[in-house]
């Protein structure tokens, strides 16, 4: 009985480990996939506000940033385009504002 238990709880441990494993590919591919779909890591707050790691973070440095980006990205502005033109900036708008929040609440 305690060698069918001990087998059984052994599967279970691999089962869970290969969905990890799985869960960790899958998360690597989707990482892959958004840094395509945007060209910068979407996890990465610098990158989505085009601002260098290197030059000092201030606040005014931020706003400014992340108001040019906007004016780029804001979703009004592609009322005309294409509905997959317009999901995008959506997109990139919704990353652009969750970036600027992030940075804002580390400048605090």
């Amino acid at each position: 009985s305690s060698s069918s238990s001990s087998s059984s709880s052994s599967r279970s441990r691999q089962q869970s480990q290969g969905y990890q494993q799985s869960q960790s590919r899958t998360s690597q591919q989707q990482k892959k996939k958004a840094k395509a779909d945007f060209g910068f890591d979407i996890n990465d707050p610098y990158a989505a506000l085009n601002l260098s790691r290197s030059a000092p973070l201030t606040k005014q440095s931020l706003s400014s940033a992340f108001r040019r980006e906007m004016l780029k990205w804001h979703p009004d502005r592609y009322n005309d385009a294409t509905e997959e033109r317009r999901n995008y900036a959506t997109e990139r708008s919704k990353i652009i504002t969750s970036s600027y929040q992030t940075l804002r609440k580390n400048l605090k």
